[in-house]
């Protein structure tokens, strides 16, 4: 995730990492749905392992004009987020863009 706070300039070096490494996943699970699979003999084996859950970064606030979720005003979590930029009043989630309105306890209008 990459954040650009107010009054800080941005870490470009931290910003195209981040697109190397979604670029290469992106282009990873395109090859799968080909029906290649792109792994290195080189990649790390990992032994008695089992599904499980962690914390991730996200936003929850209430949303309107979804393209998936109907009505207005609903609340909700998003998926894990990849980019903020409150100077922009913008966030980009793993699937989708959201322009961001007023922030929790905001007494100031959008």
């Amino acid at each position: 995730m990459v954040e650009i706070r107010s009054g800080h300039s941005m870490d470009i070096v931290k910003l195209a990492s981040e697109v190397d490494r979604l670029q290469r996943l992106a282009t990873d699970l395109m090859l799968f749905a080909d029906g290649h699979i792109n792994i290195s003999a080189d990649a790390p084996i990992l032994h008695n392992w089992m599904r499980t859950s962690r914390s991730a970064a996200c936003l929850t606030g209430m949303v309107w004009d979804h393209p998936t979720l109907p009505g207005g005003g609903r609340s909700i979590i998003t998926s894990d987020l990849c980019l903020l930029v409150e100077d922009l009043g913008v966030a980009r989630t793993n699937s989708r863009w959201y322009r961001l309105g007023r922030p929790y306890g905001s007494t100031h209008s959008s």
